[in-house]
């Protein structure tokens, strides 16, 4: 086996100036992939060996103009990383805030999949990956039902993806990550719940980005030429204890 499995494959990895992002592109650029980080700066920074290129999610004509260098580019590879949590109770959500997330972690990644599946089929090869969530489909919890219902639907779009084009050589699969230890976490939750949390799951310990990535590099890679139409918990056993 290669120690650059992607060698010669082309990647798009949205949000990734930071966190699970950044760590995917990473990975993937030490595969030797050739790889395109968005962020939502003008000037972002991603990864060495990276190209930039800034995406807003919530901006629907910044989504179409992304959509257009997907096409052009032709990527091997897309992971819809990018998201927003937008924590509500039901006594303060609104439509709004409800359409938001949609848009961020729902619409606009199905279009980057649209956009990115002419080149695919042209290449006979591709694989999709998208970054769901625990809440998404394997428990409710207080205050996140704009993000369960868009991780859902991130999860149905990635079936349907599997199911449409197994045939045509491209693969799709979503990662459940459960507490991953990224800046993230003390936006979310108190420095006592994350500890709670992570005695919590029976590996007693948050995750790494690195181990998020590493499964994300087996989906995305040749390695896989089976696995598609799935969701894979990464979680330290958390939801075992449930």
């Amino acid at each position: 086996m290669t120690d650059k499995p992607l060698q010669g494959k082309l990647a798009i990895v949205t949000g990734a100036t930071r966190g699970i992002g950044r760590a995917i592109a990473e990975r993937f650029v030490a595969d030797g992939a050739a790889v395109i980080g968005t962020g939502t700066k003008p000037d972002g920074e991603v990864p060495e060996g990276c190209r930039y290129q800034q995406l807003q999610l919530s901006d629907e004509a910044s989504v179409d103009s992304m959509c257009r260098v997907v096409e052009k580019e032709a990527p091997h590879i897309v992971v819809n990383n990018a998201g927003i949590s937008n924590p509500q109770g039901w006594d303060k959500l609104d439509a709004k805030t409800f359409k938001a997330t949609q848009q961020i972690d729902l619409i606009a990644p199905m279009m980057l999949c649209k956009a990115a599946i002419p080149g695919m089929r042209k290449h006979k090869w591709g694989r999709f990956v998208g970054i769901s969530a625990l809440s998404g489909t394997y428990f409710g919890r207080p205050t996140r039902a704009s993000l369960g219902a868009a991780k859902a639907g991130l999860v149905a779009v990635h079936m349907s993806l599997a199911s449409e084009l197994a045939r045509d050589g491209i693969l799709a699969n979503c990662v459940a990550p459960g507490f991953i230890d990224t800046d993230v976490l003390p936006q979310l939750f108190t420095k006592e719940e994350i500890e709670a949390l992570a005695k919590r799951a029976p590996i007693g310990r948050l995750g790494t980005t690195k181990e998020l990535a590493a499964l994300v590099a087996f989906l995305a890679g040749p390695d896989n030429t089976y696995m598609t139409g799935q969701q894979i918990l990464i979680d330290g056993g958390f939801t075992r204890t449930l």
